[in-house]
């Protein structure tokens, strides 16, 4: 199975993000990883971004697609199984709920969808049943979009 394995900025989710990623590899999965912009650039106190950068394409064996640009070029050749967005914050599920391509991962979203392929949001955000319930219901509705709950989110 290949999957665009694509990470955002819930930072102190990463590490769950992480064992789930070495897990998929360790069944025989090729991943490509993916990195929101906030990814590449932020460092925190749960990691830095280079040091998450390393972990990540030491676990996967491939460069970090890190552009829009990147992203369009090989996600829409349609070569994926699955996109992965683990973890998908709110503000990236609010947009791909109203369509705002603006990172790597996003693109990633949409040239899935593009392609009538799977895309899997495992959502990490503390206010799902608030302001991003609206954005669920609405993700929950696009055909190819599915969602699962990070148990810490």
């Amino acid at each position: 199975m290949t999957l665009a394995y694509a990470i955002t900025g819930s930072f102190c989710t990463h590490s769950k993000s992480l064992a789930v990623l070495e897990e998929l590899i360790g069944k025989g999965c090729d991943i490509v990883p993916v990195f929101s912009a906030i990814v590449c650039d932020t460092s925190t106190r749960f990691g830095t971004s280079d040091g998450l950068e390393k972990a990540v394409v030491n676990l996967c064996g491939k460069p970090v697609i890190k552009t829009i640009a990147k992203a369009e070029e090989i996600i829409t050749r349609g070569n994926f199984d699955c996109v992965v967005v683990s973890p998908c914050t709110g503000n990236t599920l609010a947009k791909i709920a109203h369509g705002i391509t603006d990172t790597a991962v996003t693109m990633s979203v949409k040239a899935q969808l593009r392609n009538l392929r799977p895309v899997l949001l495992a959502l990490a955000t503390n206010d799902a049943l608030g302001a991003n319930f609206k954005n669920i219901g609405l993700c929950n509705d696009k055909k190819h979009v599915f969602l699962c709950a990070d148990e810490a989110g």
